[in-house]
C-alpha cells in the first residue's frame, strides 16, 4: 500500500502499521513513485536513501518520526476518528481542516521521538558522489550501526542498489509526474533483464533464498548498465498521458 498512501497529504500510522520498501533485496526498483517520495522524508534524502537501500522496516510510532507518516493513532482510537470523519467531511472540506480532526485522536508525542543513528545515516548515506562512494563510507566505519548495515546489503541486489541509488538522486529534482514516468521505463528495463527474475525465483518461487546476482559486490557494477537502464525505452508499449495536477 506504500504507493497509495506516500503521496497523500495526511498519512496515518496505527500500532500495526508496518512499512518498507524493500525491492533491492529482491532485485528491483523502488516503485511506485519511490523516487519521488523518498528523496524527500522530512526534506532529508539521506534518510531515503537509507530506506530505500536498506529496505528498512518501520513500524507504529516509528513511521511518524521519520516522517513517512504524518499522524500516530492509537488502534483503540480508529474508530472514534472514523467516525468523526464521516460526520464532519464534506466536498468542501480542506485538508488543513481534515488535519485538525486526525490530530484530535492522535498521539503528537510520536513526533518527538529521536531517529536512532541519525548522525551516521546522515554522514554514510549522503547523496554526494557514487553508491561506491557511499560504500566506501560505510565500509569506513567500524561501528556496530555501520556493520549491521554492511550485513543486510550484502543480501541484496548489487545491481538494484545502484540503481536505487541513482533513482532517488534523479527523482529529488524532478516532479511526481516526471518520477512516475521514468519509474515505468525502469520497470521495463528490468522486464527485459535477468536480475528481477532471479529474485523473485529465489524468494517467491524455489524459496531458496540464494539469489545468483549478476555482480558479487556493488563495485563491479558498472556505471554503463546502470545507464542502460535509465535510458531503457520499450518500443511495444505505448506510455499513458498521466496528466498529473
Amino acid at each position: 500500500g506504500v504507493g497509495v498512501s506516500c503521496h497523500a497529504p495526511i498519512r496515518i500510522a496505527t500500532d500495526n502499521t508496518v512499512y518498507a520498501m524493500p525491492e533491492t533485496g529482491i532485485g528491483f526498483f523502488t516503485d511506485v513513485g519511490g523516487s519521488y517520495f523518498l528523496s524527500r522524508v522530512k526534506d532529508n534524502i539521506r534518510l531515503g536513501l537509507y530506506l530505500g537501500l536498506t529496505g528498512h522496516r518501520l513500524k507504529s510510532r516509528e513511521l511518524v518520526k521519520w516522517g513517512v507518516a504524518t499522524h500516530f493513532v492509537p488502534s483503540d482510537n480508529i474508530e472514534t476518528l472514523k467516525k468523526d470523519i464521516v460526520h464532519s467531511v464534506t466536498p468542501s472540506t480542506t485538508n488543513e481542516e481534515i488535519h485538525q480532526i486526525v490530530t484530535k485522536h492522535s498521539d503528537p508525542s510520536a513526533h518527538s521521538d529521536q531517529i536512532e543513528n541519525l548522525d551516521q545515516i546522515n554522514s554514510i548515506f549522503s547523496e554526494e558522489g557514487s553508491i561506491h562512494d557511499l560504500i566506501s563510507r560505510l565500509k569506513s566505519d567500524p561501528s556496530d550501526f555501520s556493520l549491521s548495515i554492511q550485513k543486510k546489503l550484502s543480501y541484496m541486489s548489487p545491481l538494484s542498489l545502484a540503481i536505487v541509488h541513482e533513482l532517488i538522486k534523479r527523482g529529488s529534482t524532478i516532479t511526481l509526474e516526471q518520477a512516475f514516468s521514468m519509474e515505468f521505463d525502469l520497470s521495463q528495463a528490468f522486464m527485459a533483464h535477468p536480475e528481477f527474475f532471479e529474485g523473485v525465483r529465489a524468494l517467491l518461487v524455489d524459496k531458496d533464498k540464494s539469489p545468483k546476482w549478476k555482480y558479487d559486490s556493488i563495485e563491479k557494477v558498472p556505471k554503463e548498465e546502470v545507464d542502460w537502464f535509465f535510458g531503457y525505452k520499450n518500443p511495444d508499449l505505448v506510455k499513458i498521458d498521466l496528466n498529473l495536477q
